[in-house]
């Protein structure tokens, strides 16, 4: 790789200088935005860095990268990136599995990124579950039509809240007029079941 395309990468280990090449490497050509050529999502880890790498990439007359997102605990591979839409009137997203926890804690997230106008913007995260030595949290992320159910539990509390998608300001709102409706009924769909 020429020397420049992989610094723009942000991964030390493409450097010819580094004696281990990444061998785990898989590509998908996914449909992200609203033009007729696909865009390429590549997953590769970088073993110098301990790091797994999920690098988006945009045709526009070119190929541009449009994201480098890293993985540093508790990856795996076919699960870190996944492609869906989340709601049946939400775009498609690039979701993107993670611990972002530190030492003594764990912290799962699901980060969710949309591709448009040439960009990969960040657009919503969610914590799916907290661990620490002091106290503990899980969110169940429920899909149902076209909002989301969020369920989190924790040993003195429960919450529930109700999200819709906002196509002119491209985020999930919290629908408060519906919270009571909708919490009080047990339905959804894990929206990593998909």
């Amino acid at each position: 790789m020429p020397p420049a395309d992989c610094h723009a990468l942000g991964i030390q280990a493409c450097n010819a200088e580094f004696p281990e090449a990444s061998s785990d490497i898989s590509i998908r050509w996914i449909q992200l935005d609203d033009d007729p050529e696909l865009e390429a999502i590549i997953i590769t880890q970088a073993k110098v860095e301990w790091t797994y790498y999920a690098l988006i990439f945009d045709w526009n007359r070119t190929w541009n990268l449009v994201g480098s997102i890293p993985c540093h605990r508790r990856c795996d591979s076919p699960e870190f990136v996944r492609v869906q839409t989340i709601t049946d009137d939400s775009p498609t997203f690039v979701l993107v599995h993670r611990d972002l926890g530190g030492s003594g804690h764990v912290i799962l997230t699901t980060n969710g990124y949309h591709l448009r106008g040439g960009r990969l913007w960040p657009t919503f995260e969610f914590e799916r579950e907290f661990i620490s030595n002091v106290r503990e949290r899980r969110i169940r992320i429920l899909r149902h039509e076209n909002r989301l159910i969020l369920r989190a539990t924790a040993p003195a509390k429960h919450t529930c809240s109700v999200l819709r998608w906002d196509a002119k300001m491209f985020r999930f709102v919290d629908v408060p007029s519906e919270t009571k409706s909708l919490c009080a009924q047990q339905i959804g769909t894990p929206i990593d079941r998909y």
